[in-house]
């Protein structure tokens, strides 16, 4: 073989066509002599015997030696796919490392708000409002937008608290940006659009452009102005009591002379006065007109037609709002703008007190809420005056009226 080898390499300097056809055959023939010994020790078994076991013909030291190379080379093979997918690996998270902090640090946008910061830090502050709104507005119209999803393929109760939030709040803060958005792709409109926007926030920008100076200020003015219809409701409440005559309205006269003196009436009179609201005159049918457009006022709902059907249709939802917030593990569970938002719908002033009395604030109108059915709807809508009409954390608002 060897000397058929010899010869045929001197030929091959002339012919190709033959050193191609002794490499394929070299190939071959090595293939075959160490598949053998690969395969010995899945057919041989283990002997026992003292005598050395007796060596086959077909077997020799140099088709052995080219076995342990050939599995030295597998294992080299090996080796480098191994070491090739390690530095694959680490390229990826190199890059998704790269990626983040060009996302955090070399962003075009915060770029040019720390060069508008060295040139001018008040502008530099209106430039950060309006990158970080945009952020928070593009997150917020994210999650309201699988809200609208889930609403019409499913129903209203498979919303999170999240998404009930700012499917009744951000709808009317869109209202506020269609003039920056109708007028923001027409030339030369950006030279007075912004100023004047940023002049007039809360007319102009929703509450992701605001800064907390503004936002407490915004939300204060609001409550205030709601303040004054909480006292008319009270009123109203008070009045409709002389109508009625029944035994079990004892309890509820107790809340309301409760209320009258100043004080702050329990929840488990509350709880126990629930059934009133199923009787005349508190019924959502039998409410007067006068009622029921302080109750409107008192939401900030129009004044139009169906009144009390938009009333009732805000109570349910009051009411899926508050089983989202025990679902998802009570008041504790959530943010603190969330908390804020929530008791300040609820009637409770968030600034002038601290989180363990929003939490304890919300527990107790939860407890409420989860006692009332939908004969006794109309009590969710009176509950802020019931249990926020005389908190002290409210002073606030009966000063600067």
């Amino acid at each position: 073989m060897k000397f058929i080898i010899s010869t045929s390499r001197c030929y091959a300097a002339t012919n190709c066509r033959l050193l191609n056809f002794e490499n394929r055959t070299y190939k071959n023939s090595r293939f075959f002599r160490n598949s053998v010994v690969l395969q010995l020790p899945s057919k041989e078994p283990l002997k026992t015997d003292t005598k050395p076991p007796a060596v086959p013909p077909y077997i020799s030291g140099s088709s052995v030696d080219n076995a342990n190379q050939c599995l030295q080379s597998s294992e080299k093979k090996n080796a480098c796919l191994n070491n090739t997918v390690k530095h694959d690996n680490n390229l990826d998270n190199k890059q998704s490392m790269n990626e983040t902090k060009i996302l955090d640090n070399n962003n075009f946008t915060m770029r040019l708000v720390k060069k508008i910061e060295n040139w001018s830090p008040s502008t530099a502050k209106y430039a950060r409002l309006s990158v970080f709104g945009c952020k928070y507005l593009y997150k917020d119209v994210l999650v309201l937008l699988s809200a609208y999803k889930k609403y019409y393929t499913s129903d209203l109760s498979s919303l999170t608290y999240a998404e009930l939030e700012l499917k009744y709040r951000l709808p009317l803060q869109l209202v506020r940006l269609t003039p920056i958005l109708i007028f923001w792709p027409v030339p030369f409109t950006n030279l007075f659009l912004f100023p004047l926007a940023f002049m007039f926030p809360k007319y102009l920008l929703s509450e992701h452009f605001w800064t907390d100076e503004q936002l407490k200020e915004y939300w204060v003015k609001d409550q205030q102005n709601n303040f004054e219809h909480n006292m008319r409701v009270f009123e109203h409440l008070s009045l409709m009591a002389e109508e009625c005559s029944d035994d079990m309205l004892l309890k509820w006269f107790r809340v309301i002379e409760c209320l009258g003196a100043g004080g702050v009436s329990p929840v488990e009179d509350i709880i126990q006065a629930i059934p009133v609201f199923t009787m005349f005159p508190y019924h959502f049918s039998t409410l007067p007109r006068q009622h029921i457009t302080v109750l409107l006022k008192m939401y900030n709902l129009h004044r139009g037609w169906r009144r009390r059907v938009r009333l009732k249709k805000l109570a349910q939802y009051i009411q899926l709002m508050d089983r989202a917030i025990e679902s998802e593990g009570g008041p504790d569970k959530l943010n603190d703008r969330q908390l804020k938002w929530a008791c300040l719908f609820r009637g409770l002033s968030p600034f002038s007190s601290s989180r363990e009395t929003l939490v304890l604030y919300l527990k107790d109108w939860i407890k409420i809420s989860s006692n009332v059915d939908n004969d006794s709807l109309s009590c969710i809508l009176h509950c802020q005056v019931l249990l926020a009409l005389n908190r002290p954390e409210n002073n606030i608002l009966k000063n600067t009226e």
